[in-house]
Order: C-alpha cells, then structure tokens, then sequence
C-alpha cells in the first residue's frame, strides 16, 4: 500500500514512517496541511496518516476537505494531545481511527494496518 503521512512533527513522522516501512508499505511525506493535499491529489494514496495540529491548518478541517473529495480513502487522525472533543469531531468527520502520541505499534500493526490489507480501487 501506498500511505501518505501529513504531520508537521518530522520526529514522529520519521518514526511512523519506518515502523510502516518495516511493515512492507510504501510511504509519502508531507509536513503542511497544503503539501499534503498536494500529494494526496497527485499521487493518490491508500492510506492517510493526518495530525490534528498543523501549522498551516487544522487537521480536522483538511479531513472534511478529504472526506468530501474522497469518502472511501481511510484517514486516520494522529495527536499528542488528549482531547476528547477532537476525537469525537474525527470520527463525526471521517476518520478511520485516531491514534495518540506515542504511537502504540502493537495497535497499529494489528488495528490500523491489519484491517487495510488491500489497496482501494482506484
């Protein structure tokens, strides 16, 4: 599978990106809400990995912009921050699943890319 990461933090970017590169999937980067889209629409990935927190935009609202272009691409949403609200908004808008940071490799290995095993038609 191809997945893109939009994640303003390249620490953790980094990390996630080996662990999913480790896992057998090719990964883009992107550290702005606006190189994400960018890639997004030209490179069309299966998967989206999107922070709640971007310089340049909430996470949440590229999400709706996401779903309303693409309802079937799975996005799952990343945060350091516990804040109900927002995952309650996350889901309401889309997402696949949140995860918080640091990432639990163990859930995402068998919750997040165990269960999207096959790349969407495109």
């Amino acid at each position: 599978m191809n997945i893109l990461i939009i994640d303003d933090d390249i620490d953790a970017s980094e990390l996630l990106k080996t662990f999913i590169e480790q896992s057998g999937h090719t990964v883009l980067q992107a550290y702005t809400a606006g190189d994400g889209l960018k890639e997004l629409a030209s490179k069309k990935p299966d998967v989206v990995f999107l922070d709640i927190l971007l310089p340049d935009a909430n996470g949440l609202d590229v999400l709706k912009q996401i779903k309303s272009r693409d309802k079937v691409t799975p996005v799952i949403m990343v945060t350091g921050f516990k804040d109900a609200e927002n995952v309650v908004r996350a889901f309401r808008e889309g997402a696949f699943d949140c995860l918080l940071k640091p990432y639990n490799y163990d859930y995402l290995k068998t919750d997040i890319l165990g269960k999207i095993t096959t790349p969407k038609q495109k």
